[in-house]
């Protein structure tokens, strides 16, 4: 509460919206996360940083540059002694912001971090920072384009290997460069255009170099457009596969949820149509992230509560990424093409990656060596494994059946062109395309309707680095941040 009410205390004198920032005060903010913990690191940056930084250490001398130095850390009112600890200065623009930092490095008591930060806001031109600021001041002064510091967000936000994985890559530069390297094509093929436009009467301009603007361009556009057609790895990735556990009632639908995720999230009961609502989980499998929803039963229901449950099952059922069918093993035949039918029966969507897990694996007896060479079969039939949600038996050949399933959906992140991670640069990408592929000259084709088509679809690229076009989506993207990023 101390906390907080130093910083309320301190923005009610220091307000100023983020779409302003980026100007000549300086901001400061708790930058690691709050609540009690060892250390804290308090960060100020701008042009008032260093006198900060003199202000609170009680000396004009600053340490070197990029160096810990150990400080007592003082109220510059009372000259009272705060804590002592560790403060690091980063003249600009050989910082995170390009501009002027300091940080404070200090223990990490409530009372500690609000004694620090109330000292900070009594000073002169010094405000607390908005969400997402400090990153924003990066991208104005050059440090890091639009996709870096998305790639940034979702590297704090990562939860599971995969992700970190992505957002890093994304972080350091692979998706802006590549980004970048076509808005350069497009530049020269631009170039080249007008150069003919403006020169040829005058042959000054090479022969055939509508031709080769001509195959650049289209080059360009299927490189882009296959870049659209990576089946939303990335996105899946940042986001989670959104699975669906569905199936008849009573099958261990509610108990298969709960042995993933370890502990009793969903009622389990013998009376059939106990769950009626979709009960969802976060779930980290061999690094990928799974957002897994058990579901009604699927069968017709005469309840109208239970029905709805059905309803909204069926609805979940169109709209998952990857269905988890579980059928009951003691009634599924170990013919051939019987594991496709039973799986049919339950209607997944067309093409929609599926597993089907038998349960009730300990009630098998004699047919279980039948039933378990049935779902080893290859292919037509769909991926499929023996489960016993009441003995756990089976659970690491499932946990590994859908590692492998997620592995195909969101790949490998570190491997090949990097993907996508965000409808906005789908959108942006789109746009683009439709450029290039309007982009034209024939034998009665306007040259400079041509060159307008190759300049949209540059201005589309430059939206999602940010060199172009990018205030009307800087808040959108900065306001995610925490405070003290």
């Amino acid at each position: 509460m101390a906390l907080r009410g130093a910083v309320r205390a301190a923005r009610g004198r220091w307000t100023r919206p983020l779409s302003s920032a980026g100007g000549g005060d300086t901001i400061f903010a708790l930058s690691s996360a709050p609540g009690r913990c060892g250390v804290a690191v308090i960060r100020a940056s701008g042009p008032g940083s260093r006198g900060a930084l003199q202000s609170l250490t009680g000396t004009p001398k600053v340490p070197p540059a990029r160096v810990l130095a150990l400080r007592r850390i003082r109220d510059p009112d009372t000259a009272e002694t705060l804590d002592r600890g560790l403060v690091v200065w980063f003249p600009g623009p050989r910082s995170f912001t390009g501009e002027d930092c300091a940080e404070l490095h200090v223990h990490g008591g409530p009372a500690v971090v609000s004694g620090v930060l109330r000292a900070l806001g009594r000073l002169p031109g010094l405000r607390p920072a908005e969400p997402g600021e400090f990153t924003r001041r990066a991208f104005h002064h050059g440090k890091l384009d639009l996709t870096a510091a998305e790639g940034l967000r979702d590297l704090i936000g990562a939860e599971t290997e995969a992700q970190r994985r992505q957002a890093l890559r994304q972080m350091e530069g692979d998706l802006g460069q590549l980004y970048q390297r076509w808005s350069h094509t497009l530049t020269q093929a631009l170039a080249h255009l007008e150069a003919f436009i403006d020169f040829s009467e005058d042959d000054n301009v090479e022969e055939g170099v509508l031709s080769q603007v001509d195959g650049t361009v289209r080059a360009l556009e299927r490189e882009i457009r296959g870049h659209l057609r990576d089946g939303r790895r990335g996105e899946l990735l940042r986001g989670g596969v959104r699975a669906v556990i569905a199936g008849p009632p009573n099958v261990g639908k509610s108990s298969l949820l709960n042995l993933l995720c370890r502990r009793p999230a969903a009622i389990v009961s013998p009376t059939a149509g106990t769950t009626r609502d979709v009960l969802e989980v976060a779930l980290d499998i061999g690094g990928y992230p799974l957002v897994l929803g058990d579901t009604a039963g699927l069968r017709a229901a005469t309840d109208p509560v239970e029905r709805e449950g059905v309803t909204r099952a069926r609805d979940r059922l169109c709209h998952a990424d990857l269905v988890l069918a579980v059928l009951d093993a003691t009634s599924v035949s170990p013919a051939p093409g019987a594991l496709r039918a039973a799986l049919a029966a339950l209607e997944p969507p067309p093409g929609t990656p599926c597993v089907l897990v038998l349960n009730k694996a300990d009630l098998l007896g004699g047919l279980r060596g039948s039933l378990s060479a049935a779902c080893a079969r290859a292919p037509p039939e769909p991926p499929a494994t023996l489960l016993s949600c009441k003995t756990g038996e089976g659970l690491e050949s499932l946990l590994e059946l859908l590692a492998q399933q997620l592995a195909q959906l969101c790949g490998d992140p570190l491997l090949g062109s990097p993907s996508l991670t965000q409808s906005r640069h789908s959108r942006h990408l789109g746009a683009c395309a439709a450029a290039l592929a309007r982009f034209g000259r024939g034998d009665s084709g306007d040259l400079a309707v041509a060159a307008e088509q190759l300049r949209l679809a540059r201005r589309e690229l430059g939206r999602i680095t940010g060199h172009v076009g990018a205030e009307d989506v800087l808040d959108i993207i900065f306001r995610d941040f925490c405070v003290g990023k």
